[in-house]
């Protein structure tokens, strides 16, 4: 589905280098990082928003140096800042929607509003977050996009209206060849919906980890300074300061409880890993 190869991307205080990224078919990978780390730079580089100084990056067809809107129509967005003007009503929305998609379903479409008990004929200034929220995924799902690419989607809204999204982003991938990249900040949905992830930290990924892996195999020690010193590091990820303690981030749980069955591990999660990869240091 995606294909991205040293790419460069440079601003006068940021630098977004991306060596190797890859997303396959059938796929829902999450993109994680914490503010600032490059997200929204990378999905504007897959969706030809920027352009990059070197590099090549392929979305859909790996002939395409370009999104032609061939491939375009075979994408559907929700960017965490943009939407549409709120003096439009769902049905305007919709035929703004069927002039760019062929592909653009009305039946489907009237079958989403009314499952999401979404009105047709209101102003999207009379909605609530959750609400906008749904919208903005239906609209991206109008079409039977192959490839969905989702910033935040969920962002601001309360769980109930996130697992009304998730149920939708579950039914899209029912489907064969159809793959999500999404990021969010609520690590908790993430792990329940994503196969991998990916995680981008000051321009750079620097891990990419299949999550059923990450939940099973990855934990935390939390040691003083000697107990860190006297680790086994071989399968250490990374350290960070925590008070007046060393909490340790290692991709193999069970070698530690087996080999130092005097530390506890608990598991890793996804906040984990950012907050020790961000406050802390690789190995």
């Amino acid at each position: 589905m995606i294909q991205i190869q040293n790419a460069l991307c440079r601003f006068p205080s940021f630098t977004l280098q991306i060596d190797d990224f890859y997303l396959k078919e059938g796929s829902m990978t999450a993109l994680v990082g914490l503010n600032g780390s490059g997200k929204t730079t990378l999905f504007r580089l897959l969706l030809g928003l920027k352009k990059p100084e070197q590099g090549t990056i392929s979305l859909l067809d790996p002939n395409t140096g370009t999104l032609p809107v061939s491939v375009k129509q075979q994408i559907g967005v929700v960017l965490a800042d943009s939407g549409f003007p709120e003096t439009l009503c769902l049905s305007d929305i919709a035929r703004i929607l069927a002039a760019y998609y062929p592909t653009f379903d009305w039946p489907y479409w009237k079958a989403l509003i009314s499952k999401m008990r979404l009105p047709e004929h209101k102003p999207l200034s009379a909605f609530s977050n959750g609400m906008r929220a749904m919208s903005k995924v239906i609209a991206a799902l109008s079409h039977h996009p192959r490839f969905l690419l989702l910033d935040e989607p969920t962002a601001g809204l309360d769980i109930a209206a996130r697992q009304e999204i998730f149920g939708l982003l579950q039914e899209y991938m029912m489907e064969d060849g159809r793959s999500i990249l999404v990021s969010s900040h609520i690590a908790s949905d993430l792990e329940t919906l994503c196969d991998d992830l990916w995680m981008i930290h000051d321009g750079r990924l620097c891990l990419h980890e299949n999550v059923d892996e990450l939940q099973e195999e990855w934990g935390i020690l939390t040691l003083d300074q000697a107990q860190y010193e006297a680790l086994d590091k071989s399968a250490v990820f990374a350290h960070a300061p925590f008070g007046n303690t060393v909490r340790v981030l290692v991709s193999d749980r069970q070698f530690y409880q087996d080999n130092y069955p005097q530390y506890p591990a608990a598991k890793g999660s996804i906040d984990d890993l950012l907050l020790i990869a961000a406050d802390g240091r690789k190995e």
